[in-house]
């Protein structure tokens, strides 16, 4: 969520420290304009429409705006705070304006919002970052407002992560005000005739989730375009995919949140992450929660939230504790006080790394699939990066080995936090993608398409400068059954025993292709020990779990064992095994004309999705994309333990082997990705099983 921010603030330091060592080691309210299809004559300006007006509170602007019908302050090009208190609670919002470079009070200007990463605060000097071009945008003639997100920078309330009942209505509260002091914004007839503010929106990881957040629950669907980059659609997947913590992530998004935004992390939301870190499992009702933060809540409520309902924390294990380090919110509850939204059709472009490792490709693939269905024009994007500069990856050595001429070439613009040399999919640069996107879709001015030639396409990322366009997103593909050597059933390792992958060949390619979309898994879990089961209930519970001890030491054995309503973080012998599982590589040359293949594979894109528990398992591995050559060899790598959930494996003593029985199916596509690979250019695995 904060790699926007942290590439403006903390890159120099840690590019040029990691990329030295990586080379000594190596339309609103129905308003979209259709699929890519330009408007011959800009939109009617038309004028603000008569709506139920929502009172605002008096806001105070270091600069008097701009005016139109006074004929004030119109020279254009300046920049201004701005501090309301908000609607909900009070707090202050706090947002930066920017004018256009020149004010035309004939044709008037498009409203675009900003909004920084996770832990960042808002620009006030126009940058011109890909993720929040304000810079390009002013000079093209777009007002923008820069955002301070509730908790973050000068803004105030504590950071609920994109809650619909406080954040939410933080956002329509900021566009109710520029509809009210700026009267030189365009405005549109949408698709039923009524004038609709021209407005966009741009901004990656926590600047992509506030413009679904806006999108979905603004009543008067405004929203018209957006850019949203490297974001998430569900937050309980993207922190808790599986059942299984994203540990690392909860841990290091706990304490950045904290750091970047003052200590002004909501006590649930810091008590949520440190719960399901230590515990190893995200509470449902914390599931819930982190659930109605995104646009998955609009798009079907997965997790089928109730209004009015209020989650507490009774199924947190170590609530006692985290109350009085810090009480929280609402005694432990939220409330789901905002219905799901009412979608409309609204024309996204979207980007998403393929190597994120918080926000994964799968995520924006379900916005893809939300949005689209919907009518509007949605495209979707890749570039091969994302948060994984902020995580444990031992496949960024080989990323940089691979793409060293590329990435030599960018270090000037790396070590000025420039991320910008890799921010686009293929020909298609992010930036001047933004730009022509909110021209056409926001002026009717030329063709989106002449910049992103990808057309309606999807456009996949292999590596730095190297992408295919595909016509969908292949789930699933080439079938694989699964066997260990000499044909007998796989066997993985659980738990700290499984540190090093168990290696199930899959085959091998014997042409040019791409592996691209997302791999699909079906297998059963089986424990050859099974029949040690029943020694949780002989030893621990009569030794743990009597009147005596709990009463004497209930606190702390309850949360270990004895509890009736939370996980016990004790288990000698169980089901609760978890494996990790992910798509290797082994090179048949790791550097093209150089024939020295690695000893082990490569995970492709550092990508593991998590299955845990003994049972059937019919999941969708995460998304990757990877170019192969003839020779190299395909894997199904098991983990037991893996660093993006580092401190998340099966506890379970003395579960440590694990059956694996099933197959996989892979999204193997001819070198353009235009067609599935043949069954002939599949070959058999080229090391004996």
């Amino acid at each position: 969520m904060m790699c926007d921010s942290f590439a403006r603030r903390w890159w120099p330091l840690f590019g040029a420290a990691v990329f030295s060592c990586s080379l000594a080691a190596c339309g609103g309210g129905g308003g979209g304009s259709g699929a890519g299809t330009p408007r011959e004559e800009p939109p009617d300006e038309g004028t603000p429409p008569v709506r139920e007006v929502r009172p605002l509170p008096t806001s105070h602007a270091a600069l008097p705006a701009a005016s139109c019908e006074a004929g004030t302050d119109l020279d254009g090009g300046r920049s201004y705070r701005v501090e309301m208190p908000s609607r909900v609670d009070g707090a202050a919002i706090v947002f930066q304006v920017f004018e256009p470079r020149t004010l035309d009070c004939t044709a008037r200007h498009p409203l675009i919002l900003e909004g920084h990463g996770f832990a960042g605060s808002r620009q006030t000097t126009a940058g011109s970052s890909f993720s929040g071009p304000v810079a390009q945008l002013v000079e093209a003639g777009y007002a923008v407002i820069s955002i301070d997100q509730r908790g973050h920078g000068e803004s105030g309330g504590t950071v609920r992560v994109m809650t619909p009942d406080f954040e939410g209505q933080d956002l329509i509260q900021i566009v109710d005000w520029a509809e009210a002091h700026l009267d030189y914004l365009a405005y549109a007839p949408d698709d039923d005739g009524l004038d609709n503010l021209r407005l966009g929106s741009v901004g990656a990881s926590y600047g992509g989730g506030f413009q679904y957040m806006l999108y979905s629950m603004d009543p008067d669907r405004r929203l018209d375009a957006m850019v949203p980059q490297i974001t998430w659609h569900d937050l309980s997947y993207s922190l808790s995919p599986g059942d299984t913590v994203k540990s690392y992530w909860g841990l290091f998004l706990s304490a950045a949140g904290d750091l970047g935004s003052g200590l002004s992390m909501d006590p649930l939301l810091r008590a949520t992450l440190v719960e399901a870190a230590v515990s190893n499992v995200m509470p449902d009702s914390a599931q819930d929660f982190l659930s109605y933060s995104g646009l998955a809540y609009s798009c079907g409520n997965p997790r089928e939230l109730a209004l009015l309902s209020a989650p507490g924390t009774d199924d947190y294990a170590l609530d006692p504790l985290l109350q009085l380090l810090a009480p929280l919110t609402g005694g432990g509850r939220y409330v789901v006080s905002q219905p799901p939204g009412e979608l409309y059709p609204v024309d996204v472009l979207m980007f998403q790394g393929f190597r994120d490792s918080l926000f994964t490709f799968n995520e924006a693939y379900r916005n893809y699939q939300c949005l689209s269905a919907l009518g509007g024009d949605v495209r979707l994007l890749t570039y091969p990066f994302g948060h994984h500069y902020l995580a444990p990856n031992v496949g960024f050595v080989l990323e940089t080995v691979q793409g060293l001429p590329t990435l030599l070439g960018a270090l000037p613009d790396l070590a000025q936090g420039n991320l910008d040399a890799f921010a686009g999919c293929g020909e298609v640069d992010a930036t001047a993608a933004t730009l022509a996107w909110f021209d056409e879709k926001l002026r009717g001015l030329g063709n989106a398409d002449d910049v992103i030639t990808s057309g309606q396409d999807v456009c996949l990322t292999m590596t730095y400068g190297d992408a295919v366009t595909v016509p969908e997103v292949t789930v699933g593909g080439q079938s694989f059954e699964l066997a260990g050597p000499a044909g007998v059933p796989v066997t993985a390792l659980s738990g700290a025993a499984g540190v090093l992958p168990t290696l199930v060949p899959l085959g091998s390619v014997t042409e040019e292709a791409v592996i691209a979309g997302i791999p699909t898994l079906s297998v059963t879990l089986t424990d050859p020990l099974a029949m040690l089961n029943p020694l949780e209930e002989v030893l621990l519970d009569p030794l743990l779990c009597n009147d005596v001890i709990r009463g004497l030491l209930g606190p702390l054995v309850d949360p270990l064992r004895c509890s009736q309503t939370t996980p016990p973080l004790l288990v000698l012998k169980g089901d609760d095994v978890i494996l990790f599982a992910g798509i290797g590589i082994l090179r048949a040359e790791l550097i093209p004309g150089v024939p020295l293949p690695l000893p082990v594979p490569e995970l492709i894109d550092e990508q593991v999705y998590p299955l845990r528990g003994i049972g059937p398992h019919d999941v969708m591995l995460e998304g990757i994309a990877e170019r192969l050559h003839p020779g190299d060899q395909l894997f199904l790598m098991l983990y037991g333990v893996h660093p993006t959930f580092v401190g998340t494996f099966s506890r379970d003593l003395l579960t440590i082997t694990v059956g694996v029985n099933g197959e996989v199916k892979l999204p193997l596509l001819t070198a353009d990705g235009r067609a599935a690979l043949p069954a002939s250019a599949i070959g058999a695995p080229l090391l004996p099983r």
